[in-house]
């Protein structure tokens, strides 16, 4: 009998808290930056409680820095990310 291993990767749920959003164009800034990184997936980005919330797409890893680019680049500060 052989041992058989897989190498199956899951993508990582990412929360990021946001600074500076107050619309909803501040929501649809956020989301279209981080979709323009084509590393992201499922975004959701929450005006109330501040926060995106997105998958790293399986194929492709998005670093903390690469996440904060984007949502700088949408004009707000990511001050806090977390992976699950």
């Amino acid at each position: 009998m052989g041992i058989f291993l897989s190498l199956t990767t899951f993508a990582a749920k990412i929360e990021a808290d946001i600074n500076g959003m107050t619309c909803g164009m501040c929501v649809e800034a956020i989301t279209k930056e981080l979709k323009a990184t084509e590393k992201t997936e499922n975004i959701l980005v929450n005006l109330d409680q501040k926060k995106a919330r997105f998958e790293e797409s399986k194929d492709k890893k998005i670093t903390d820095a690469e996440i904060k680019t984007a949502i700088k680049k949408a004009g707000y500060e990511a001050v806090k990310i977390r992976r699950h």
